[in-house]
């Protein structure tokens, strides 16, 4: 079976969707409906072995066209880069990277919305940059989201919301994707390039794919899963219609396929959109700043480049 050519491989919450839906539209790649086709990252996927995903996500598709996904949840499990090197060795990745705080803050503000969070901010930051909790986080192998966001165990294992710091550490992850993969193979892109200089970014990305035909999608420039504070119908309703025996059996007779893009335009679709932007404090943000910093100036060193946010910079 055909091997995947190429894999965004995250950051979560830093324009991924985006740069997905712009490739997506290129007649010389193909690209599973559903965003989230994490195989890597996926035990039940990974168990059931490469065929059987390819089958179920690139039935279709032409192996003369590049076969790619976008999984933001590699950047954030450990296993995803040795997975990915030992089924894909000769793969392109794609990392697309947001300033570490705001990454992380909109990963904060999302939980909040989707009510797995109920701390403010910065008893957040307190709890999750002690020692002992970035420790274990860096190693922990992240939750899916298979039985809904708010269905976590009691020990409080198995939330997100563990991890907003922890996958901010681009420098850590990426040092470790460099452990399986050249730097040939690593395209390193940021959130703010993709926003204010569309064309030029995804010039970029046609570029390292070896594709030499000019690319201009009408997409270009939109702005996908953009966040807000509140879902219009609560994840407490959603979670018993889920367990209505009426929903489950039309549900389960949908295809994996359709049912990504069920989710993600309800995902689209159920949020408020607020036009004030909250952002964390000053005296926070030089806190984080603080943590980041060391981790920033790994990043800087693999990839020889400055990274885009000034205040890391300075």
């Amino acid at each position: 079976m055909k091997q995947l050519d190429f894999i965004i491989i995250g950051a979560q919450k830093s324009a991924t969707t985006s740069l997905f839906k712009y490739l997506s539209e290129h007649p010389e790649i193909q690209m599973p409906g559903d965003k989230e086709a994490p195989f890597f990252s996926d035990d039940q996927l990974y168990e059931k072995g490469w065929d059987s995903f390819c089958r179920q996500y690139f039935n279709a598709s032409s192996e003369e066209q590049l076969w790619g996904t976008a999984t933001p949840q590699y950047m954030g499990d450990p296993r995803a880069a040795e997975r990915i090197a030992a089924q894909n060795p000769q793969v392109r990745l794609i990392a697309i990277l947001r300033n570490p705080i705001e990454r992380a803050y909109s990963h904060y503000t999302m939980s909040v919305r989707r009510e797995v969070e109920h701390r403010d901010f910065s008893h957040a930051v307190d709890a999750l940059l002690s020692a002992e909790h970035l420790e274990k986080y860096r190693n922990e192998i992240p939750p899916d989201h298979h039985k809904g966001y708010s269905l976590t165990d009691k020990n409080n294992k198995n939330k997100d919301n563990n991890y907003y710091f922890v996958w901010s550490e681009y420098g850590r992850i990426l040092t470790n994707f460099r452990k399986y993969f050249s730097a040939q193979q690593l395209l390193i892109l940021y959130m703010d390039d993709l926003m204010e200089q569309p064309q030029q970014t995804l010039d970029k990305v046609i570029q390292f794919l070896g594709i030499k035909t000019q690319f201009s999608p009408a997409n270009l420039g939109k702005i996908y899963h953009q966040g807000g504070n509140k879902l219009i119908i609560p994840n407490t309703w959603k979670e018993k219609i889920k367990k209505n025996s009426i929903f489950r059996f039309f549900w389960d007779q949908i295809s994996p396929r359709r049912k990504g893009y069920l989710n993600y335009w309800y995902e689209q679709l159920n949020v408020y959109k607020s036009k004030s932007k909250s952002e964390p404090s000053r005296q926070l943000r030089q806190k984080l700043i603080h943590h980041f910093y060391q981790d920033i100036k790994q990043l800087e060193q693999l990839f020889d480049s400055k990274v885009p946010w000034q205040e890391f910079n300075r």
